[in-house]
């Protein structure tokens, strides 16, 4: 697709981006409406429409939630996810979970922004390998979230190209995947699957739905789709969702400095915040 290059069709971007704004929280700001609208090339061509109809057909939705306004959700969330990204999970393994398994007997972890469920899986093999897997089954409780109906089916499948396994340790694939016959996917273990819980939900909608609070909460990569304000309504109602001593985990390219927020930094550690 060509680069934004008119006033009616940054109108009608603008307009789009408002909706997905009012809806999901999600926010596109002007200079990232050109990402948007190469966002939105399947969707338009899935259903032979042009970016002025898609507009028109999302503000004639009324609120409703009908498979166009899916997809357009789900393509605007989208985003790049991998096992065992970014250099936390040493940290993850030795400090965290030491200190959680110490001093809880059932334990609950959720990823806020679980995507494909890589980073949910990841959680799940360094704990299992860490406890046994026995133990790993009996104690605990791994929900991931995320807003795409789409990307989550992909996540409770548990099915993976062999591709996407290329930053996953040797001994981990060996015992937390199954090849396909053919040998173009792997499947997540059954072991591992039966703790792990997807649903749908929107971070912009508060209070959470949660019954019991959290040990340990992942958060990665998705705050920047929001607006300053609406990071730190999301990070503080992240923080009403954890245990008295849970710990956050952000990416460690996103940051709570400059929020209003009683999580509590570590020090000497990117990303990682606690609950006192």
């Amino acid at each position: 697709m060509l680069p934004v290059s008119s006033g009616e069709e940054y109108t009608v971007l603008r307009s789009i981006a408002q909706w997905l704004q009012e809806r999901t929280g999600i926010y596109y700001p002007d200079n990232k409406l050109e990402t948007l609208k190469h966002k939105l090339f399947k969707v338009c061509l899935d259903h032979r429409l042009t970016l002025s109809q898609l507009s028109i057909e999302l503000q004639n939705a009324n609120g409703k939630t009908g498979p166009l306004c899916l997809q357009v959700v789900a393509a605007a969330s989208t985003n790049h996810t991998a096992f065992f990204r970014e250099d936390i999970w040493d940290w993850f393994r030795d400090d965290i979970l030491s200190d959680v398994v110490m001093k809880n007997g059932q334990i609950r972890l959720w990823s806020a922004a679980a995507s494909s469920g890589e980073e949910a899986y990841t959680a799940a093999m360094v704990s299992a390998e860490t406890l046994g897997i026995h133990e790993f089954k009996k104690r605990f409780a791994i929900l991931g979230t995320d807003i795409s109906f789409q990307i989550l089916r992909q996540a409770e499948d548990g099915i993976y190209p062999v591709e996407r396994l290329s930053n996953i340790p040797d001994n981990y694939r060996n015992r937390y995947f199954v090849n396909h016959e053919d040998g173009s996917c792997t499947r997540i273990h059954e072991d591992l699957k039966s703790v792990c819980l997807f649903r749908r939900m929107n971070l912009k909608k508060r209070p959470y739905p949660f019954k019991r609070r959290f040990h340990i909460i992942f958060c990665r990569n998705v705050l920047y789709y929001f607006t300053p304000s609406e990071r730190e309504n999301i990070v503080n109602a992240i923080y009403d969702s954890a245990e008295p001593g849970g710990w956050l985990i952000v990416s460690v390219t996103e940051s709570l400095n400059n929020m209003k927020t009683p999580w509590k930094r570590i020090a000497g550690k990117t990303g990682i915040y606690r609950k006192e």
